[in-house]
């Protein structure tokens, strides 16, 4: 994996949960955001450790922790 690889595979997974968002609604989009949410810290932990594809990844974590908060509001 190189930095352009990396940086495109983040960004195509932030626009699907955009795009679910839009389309689907947020209630139908639900599921499937928090499973791409998981996916997109997965993905970065493992290929992204040591920062050396994204040295601000604390922009994608804000992302991540915002959106999964939407999600799961009130949920127990």
């Amino acid at each position: 994996m190189n930095r352009e690889t990396y940086r495109a595979m983040i960004r195509g997974l932030i626009a699907t949960i955009i795009e679910k968002e839009v389309v689907l609604g947020e209630a139908d989009a639900k599921e499937s955001v928090l499973t791409i949410l998981d996916l997109l810290e997965d993905l970065d932990l493992f290929w992204n450790s040591d920062m050396e594809f994204e040295e601000n990844a604390e922009h994608l974590q804000r992302f991540i922790n915002t959106t999964r908060e939407k999600y799961t509001l009130g949920r127990q």
